[in-house]
Parts: C-alpha cells; sequence; structure tokens
C-alpha cells in the first residue's frame, strides 16, 4: 500500500467487494454486520446510521430488513459504489456524503441506533498523540449520535504493535483496551468491550445492547453468516473452515477442515493457521 497515495482510491480496483471496503473477505465483514444486527436487534421503527459505511454493504446484509438506514461516507471512491449498492435495494436506505462529524449528519438524525465498523482506518498516518486524540473522538462521537445502541468494530492497536507488518501501514489505526474504558467511565456509558474477531474491538453500547455478550453470540452468529454464503453458492469448506478460524472457535474450525481435501490449494495454510490455536491436526 501506498502510503502517499489514497489508501481508498487504491482499494476501489480490488476484485472483493470486501477488499473494496478495506476487509479481507466478506465473510468477515458478514461476521461484523451478524454480531452488530444481534447485539441491537433492529426492528421496524428504528433509524439507523452507519458511519463510513464504505459500499454500503451493511444495507445490502439488511435487505429486506424494516429499518430506516442512512449510510455516511465521505472517500469518493467509496461513495460512488454505496450509490450503486442502494440503487439495487427496495428498503428505505439512503447515503449522505459527508465526514462522520459534519453537522449535516446531526441534520439527518435522530438515530436510534448507530454502527461504525473500521471507520477509524482511514488512510491518515498519525503519531501516537494524535492516534489517540482521534480515535477517541471516533468513538465519542459515534456514541453520541446513537439514540438507544452503538456498536463499534476497532482495531486492538495492542496487535497492531505486535505485528511488524501491520504497524508498516499507515492506515491502521486502532486502540488500547485503557483508552476505551476510559471513554466509558468519563462519560458514563454503558459500554462492554469484547474480541469476538481476534485483534480488533466490539464496543456494544447503549440500552439497546445492554446484556449482550459477543463470545456467547459468536458460534450462533458465524452458522447465520454461513447460511447465508451457502445460499450464495458458497460451499467451499475451506472458506467454513477459515471464518471458524478467523472467529477463535478451534473445535468447529477442526471439524471443518477435516473436511478440505488434503490437495486443496488452502489446505496448508489453513493447516498452518489452525496450529496457531494448538489444534491436534
Amino acid at each position: 500500500m501506498n502510503p502517499q497515495g489514497d489508501y481508498y482510491q487504491e482499494l476501489s480496483s480490488a476484485a472483493e467487494p470486501a477488499q473494496r471496503a478495506g476487509w479481507r473477505h466478506r465473510l468477515e465483514q458478514w461476521l461484523r454486520f451478524e454480531l452488530a444486527t444481534a447485539a441491537l436487534r433492529p426492528h421496524p421503527g428504528d433509524h439507523l446510521v452507519d458511519l463510513g459505511c464504505g459500499p454500503a454493504a451493511l444495507a445490502a446484509y439488511l435487505q429486506p430488513h424494516p429499518v430506516r438506514y442512512l449510510g455516511v461516507e465521505r472517500h469518493p471512491a467509496l461513495v460512488e459504489l454505496a450509490r450503486q449498492t442502494l440503487a439495487t435495494l427496495t428498503s428505505d436506505a439512503s447515503l449522505l456524503d459527508a465526514d462522520l462529524f459534519s453537522s449535516r449528519v446531526d441534520d439527518a438524525g435522530p438515530f436510534t441506533l448507530a454502527i461504525a465498523i473500521g471507520a477509524l482506518v482511514d488512510g491518515r498516518a498519525a503519531t501516537p498523540a494524535e492516534r489517540a486524540r482521534r480515535a477517541s473522538r471516533h468513538v465519542q462521537r459515534v456514541l453520541a449520535l446513537a439514540g438507544q445502541g452503538a456498536v463499534l468494530f476497532v482495531l486492538d492497536q495492542a496487535a497492531l504493535d505486535a505485528d511488524p507488518i501491520r504497524s508498516l501501514e499507515p492506515a491502521l489505526l486502532g486502540m488500547y483496551e485503557h483508552e476505551l474504558r476510559a471513554i466509558a467511565t468519563e462519560k458514563s456509558w454503558h459500554m462492554a468491550l469484547s474480541q469476538p474477531i481476534a485483534g480488533e474491538w466490539m464496543i456494544a453500547a447503549g440500552e439497546r445492547a445492554e446484556n449482550f455478550d459477543a463470545l456467547a453470540a459468536r458460534a450462533a452468529c458465524v452458522e447465520r453468516v454461513l447460511e447465508r454464503w451457502q445460499q450464495a453458492g458458497g460451499h467451499d469448506r475451506a472458506d467454513h473452515t477459515w471464518l471458524w478460524w478467523v472467529a477463535g472457535e478451534q473445535k468447529r474450525a477442526l471439524d471443518t477442515f477435516a473436511r478440505v481435501p488434503q490437495n486443496h490449494p488452502r489446505h496448508a495454510l489453513l493447516k498452518a493457521r489452525l496450529e496457531l490455536m494448538d489444534g491436534e491436526l
């Protein structure tokens, strides 16, 4: 990735829709969507704002869920992709070409629910102090917009620090656990932190998300993602194994991997990754 170029402009030419939004694979992205909706339980009458919506994949995933959806995106390449996505939907969905701090976002509210998945990863390098300030403002802004509940997925800065390769990418900014807990204490927000996907925080806040246990709900969310994936023609057991591995579900990953043929092109890679989970292969 060119640190001097535009992060999302470079991603816009990727073949995989999730990669165009900055993620590795749509299954990983769908798992975030499932966890977010499981926490917030959207229902008719909700007004949901998707901050940093990218190509509006969440709106497509929710279809035909009867929520009023507003996607907010400021990167031109992704704004155009989001317009294309929303043009295919029949639900009440709209797009705002704006930064999440814009007063136009406030004018479009109020919102019952707010979701922000990876919106902190914006392609701008930062010093440690700048990162901390930007990250804190980002989280506080999302929580302030949510009337009843919010879910954010934010990279774990400690995991980034520990990875010498990922730490070279200026677009990847995250937060430390103590920073998130300090925000919750200062603002007196109910805020549950968990890592249902390795290397990133899921923040579930507000009354709608109260008592939600992401780790307890994770396996059921993976099942729903894989059911949807199969309906879309995704029957490759390597994909299924990979998602169970991403979710940290060791037994399910090993059980699924046992059905991946040894001559599969990803067999060796999956085996190596599963060995990192101390699985008996």
